[in-house]
């Protein structure tokens, strides 16, 4: 797994171009290589803080272990599997990948403020890598000549309402975005590896 400052150091190192400019283009291939590491990073960290906290707030509440689908991302159509994705427009997955990422600003700022300290550096590290990415996104997406549908993306409400006491409904709304944002960030980091595979590789990965 990348640390922070392999992240940090690979993010600097990208060059400053100025517009225009054909002294410092970046390779496609380069791009989406960036990508792909900063989205599996996310995936990964996002799995860890989830993990942490199933392990010190579930334990003995069976309702924070149902299967919750009310994520405020379930309105986009996303692909099912990898057979499904592999059938989408370049166009249209590129786009749907800065969707999840543009839907999730207000939700990680809410969850770096209200995360327990134990997590809540992994989770400003998550929401920083966020934003680097979509930066990302939108560099791809011109290379490719792709226009993105940047204001068109899920809205988020708040945390989800729950009937349990105090203390309980604080911690059934933190694991219940913690796994929304694990499941479309495990979407995001396939997607952008489908892409690189179409872009880059003619599919042939």
């Amino acid at each position: 797994m990348l640390n922070a400052f392999t992240i940090k150091k690979m993010v600097s190192s990208m060059p400053v171009c100025a517009p225009g400019s054909f002294q410092c283009q970046v390779l496609l291939s380069d791009l989406f290589d960036r990508a792909v590491k900063l989205s599996h990073y996310i995936h990964s960290l996002s799995t860890d803080i989830f993990d942490d906290l199933d392990q010190q707030y579930s334990q003995g509440h069976q309702i924070l272990t149902k299967a919750m689908n009310s994520c405020h991302t379930s309105s986009l159509n996303t692909p099912e599997d990898k057979d499904q994705a592999l059938q989408i427009d370049h166009d249209d997955l590129i786009n749907l990948v800065q969707k999840l990422l543009r839907s999730w600003n207000q939700p990680l700022q809410h969850l770096a403020m209200e995360a327990p300290d134990s997590m809540a550096r992994k989770v400003r590290e998550v929401e920083e890598h966020a934003k680097i990415l979509q930066g990302g996104i939108d560099k791809i997406a011109g290379r490719m000549q792709s226009t993105l549908e940047n204001d068109l993306y899920p809205q988020w409400f708040g945390p989800v309402e729950s009937n349990m006491s105090h203390g309980d409904s604080e911690n059934y709304s933190l694991y219940h975005l913690l796994h929304c944002f694990r499941r479309d960030s495990n979407k995001i980091d396939n997607y952008l590896k489908i892409l690189r595979c179409r872009m880059v590789h003619a599919s042939n990965c």
